[in-house]
């Protein structure tokens, strides 16, 4: 057992990342042990953690034991629950193959959405309602982000999350595919409640501030107005995505 570790290796990129913060960690670790680098933990997260700890001991992989602050810096982060992995990056389908995806399918598809605790959010909530997949464009892959992945609390191990570029491609395959498009609006469209969800959705979401731009949104087969007091205008993304996805679960429910 190493009580003080040495600085932390440079991450290879696009082959490893961080994950820190418990469900998180031990999520990652139930679903894919074998993509465990190495591991750091608190003397108080020993105990907690020990299943991982004997798995590096018994695959003769690096572990640390540390004081919190060391974690903090590590982490850059405060909430890291006394623990901190290095992992290998999950393999993520294309797009094309989550398209593919058979039977009932909805995908969120997020424009400019770089918040990496509203991303995580939203695939906390992805991960409850059994969501096919996450479609994101944003400068950086931010669902990679140890961030996102903590706030996930596990969901990021169950969606895929695929960073893209090109939303012409994205509607070009969803059309060939039978997929209907669908976004939220805060001033138009049909109520929530009123709506039908189809075999195959795509539901777009845009950037906290600015939304959906214009070139998305006419390119949507529905626009969806969730109702409410009218106190405020909008909801913010994550909320809003989770509010729809609670209907879509619904009706998706066999009596």
């Amino acid at each position: 057992m190493r009580v003080k570790s040495p600085p932390m290796k440079h991450l290879i990129k696009n082959q490893e990342m961080k994950v820190y913060g418990r469900h998180a960690a031990e999520t990652l670790f139930k679903k894919r042990p074998q993509d465990l680098i190495r591991a750091y933990v608190t003397r108080d997260g020993v105990f907690d953690h020990k299943d991982i700890i004997r798995h590096c001991v018994d695959n003769k992989l690096a572990y640390h034991v540390v004081e919190r602050e060391e974690i903090d810096a590590l982490s850059r982060a405060t909430h890291h629950e006394d623990i901190l992995l290095v992992v290998k990056t999950k393999k993520m389908p294309t797009m094309k193959e989550l398209l593919d995806s058979p039977g009932r399918a909805f995908i969120v598809a997020l424009e400019e959405v770089e918040n990496p605790h509203n991303l995580g959010a939203i695939m906390r909530s992805c991960a409850h309602f059994g969501v096919t997949g996450i479609l994101y464009e944003a400068k950086v892959p931010v669902a990679l982000t140890a961030s996102a992945v903590r706030t996930a609390e596990g969901g990021a191990e169950s969606v895929p999350a695929i960073h893209l570029t090109n939303w012409n491609e994205v509607l070009d395959a969803a059309r060939t595919r039978g997929y209907k498009t669908f976004a939220t609006s805060s001033h138009e469209g049909d109520s929530l409640f009123s709506v039908k969800f189809p075999e195959k959705t795509i539901l777009f979401m845009g950037a906290e501030r600015t939304g959906l731009s214009d070139k998305l949104l006419k390119a949507m087969n529905t626009k969806i107005l969730i109702p409410g007091t009218g106190e405020v205008e909008s909801l913010n993304v994550s909320n809003a995505t989770t509010a729809i996805l609670t209907e879509w679960f619904r009706q998706g429910i066999k009596p």
